[in-house]
């Protein structure tokens, strides 16, 4: 029961970000892009109940492409790197093309809260015929027309 009673609360930031009205905002230094939150969890939770259930919920992500970079159960940190197919809309708004969705996703554990970090954003698409890595800050210039690469 207090198993499930954590998972709950693990996963209640993601889905109450899902549901929110506010705009999701990278933050950015330079040219480098991230998204970072704290989520504070009940104060009984130690860094190893949170190390157990952030394994529990890597497990369960179940994407074909993922990759554990960092498991320091003792530093309370797990890193893993993501790949995750997408697609976009093309110019003209029919059809659309797969492209892949390539990122770390770093948590960070502490007794009682945590932080999730999601960074090393890259989007591989077909570009002049070959498949290429475009960090996100590239891809977002681009369509505002700030930027040609």
């Amino acid at each position: 029961m207090k198993k499930l009673l954590f998972t709950a609360i693990f996963f209640l930031p993601f889905i109450s970000k899902a549901q929110s009205s506010d705009a999701f905002n990278y933050k950015s230094e330079d040219r480098y892009f991230y998204y970072s939150d704290v989520v504070q969890v009940d104060t009984s939770f130690t860094v190893s109940d949170l190390y157990k259930n952030t394994k529990l919920f890597i497990a369960k992500l179940a994407l074909s492409s993922i990759k554990i970079t960092t498991d320091a159960p003792k530093d309370g940190m797990v890193v893993v790197y993501i790949e995750e197919p997408a697609t976009f809309k093309t110019q003209t708004g029919i059809g659309s093309e797969p492209m892949k969705l390539k990122y770390e996703l770093k948590l960070e554990l502490k007794k009682g809260r945590y932080r999730y970090t999601f960074d090393n954003i890259l989007i591989n698409y077909v570009d002049n015929n070959r498949n290429t890595d475009h960090p996100l800050y590239d891809v977002i210039k681009v369509k505002e027309g700030e930027y040609s690469a």
